[in-house]
């Protein structure tokens, strides 16, 4: 098996393991290895190829991450032109129910299952898995992480 070939299907595996694990890294790791394909491609050295994944990897990590995390990490307030924070409108679940997926502690990351999705969920109080929740809102810096608690039926007298 070629070089390239190597370096590109390594590529293809730090970008599907991005897709599993979303942190926003390995996706620099799998540029990084496509550039490396391109060197073996030009028949440049083993040690050519490993500084170009290295720098290209770290400088596209550096440079690009936190635009990218700006971009698709969600935000709950909006800044209009004059720098003044206004509040965004409300996060489309809030009010929502679903069921824990993963179990959540206090100060700890689970998971729901609302509106046909798994999200990132927090919580002030226990939950495990199974268990209805109603969906409050999201976290002021990070729209993709909701805040829920237990779910309560809401009675009305008629």
């Amino acid at each position: 098996m070629s070089a390239s070939l190597l370096w590109f299907l390594l590529g293809l595996a730090f970008l599907g393991a991005e897709l599993l694990t979303p942190t926003q890294v390995l996706l620099f790791f799998g540029v990084g290895a496509w550039a490396a394909a391109l060197t073996a491609l030009m028949d440049l050295g083993i040690n050519i190829q490993l500084i170009v994944f290295a720098t290209v990897s770290i400088a596209t990590l550096i440079f690009l991450r936190r635009r990218l995390r700006s971009i698709f990490g969600g935000r709950s307030r909006r800044t209009d032109d004059n720098g003044l924070s206004e509040a965004a409108p409300p996060h489309p679940l809030q009010g929502e129910s679903g069921t824990v997926s993963r179990d959540i502690m206090p100060n700890q990351m689970g998971e729901v299952y609302v509106g046909g999705s798994f999200w990132r969920a927090v919580a002030d109080i226990p939950l495990t898995k199974d268990a209805p929740i109603t969906v409050l809102d999201a976290l002021p810096n990070d729209t993709l992480t909701l805040r829920v608690a237990p779910y309560t039926a809401h009675v009305t007298n008629n």
